[in-house]
């Protein structure tokens, strides 16, 4: 044998481990990465099965209160005798509201025009403070943690 041929052979050989051990470890990171890809796939399903239970448990309230809601409108809206206005009439309202100051008309407001539009507001602002207590879960300041001792201050 030549000094070639050892060399030749080793390097030969060389490549045949690489070559197997290649394609072992390929294999094994083939067969890791589709346990982890099932594993993914198993917990994506656990978590998707969680979130349609917790919206399926919330389904039943949320029907609930907005059948109310709906009656409790349609009642107050009866009682009123309020209708639904069409495109036209509110284009027109929205119209004359612009041309109101725009044409200097706001300043010819009578005391009694004045006085229903206050009453408006104060009955909006009132609706509006009735809406934060019932949010707040109280008529005076939100519930804060940590701020029941007021010794300190």
């Amino acid at each position: 044998m030549s000094r070639q041929a050892p060399r030749l052979f080793n390097l030969a050989s060389r490549q045949l481990v690489q070559r197997r051990t290649a394609t072992t470890s390929t294999a094994e990171a083939k067969t890791q990465a589709q346990e982890a890809a099932s594993k993914a796939q198993e917990a994506a399903k656990n978590a998707g099965n969680k979130l349609v239970q917790k919206l399926t448990g919330f389904a039943e309230p949320i029907i609930y209160y907005s059948r109310v809601g709906f009656e409790f409108a349609r009642s107050v809206a009866t009682h009123q005798k309020l209708a639904v206005p069409d495109v036209a009439s509110a284009t027109q309202g929205l119209t004359n509201f612009y041309q109101t100051f725009t044409n200097g008309a706001w300043k010819k407001v009578t005391v009694r025009q004045a006085g229903q539009i206050l009453g408006e507001g104060v009955k909006i602002g009132g609706f509006f403070l009735v809406g934060e207590m019932i949010g707040k879960g109280s008529v005076i300041g939100y519930q804060i943690p940590g701020t029941e001792r007021h010794e300190d201050h």
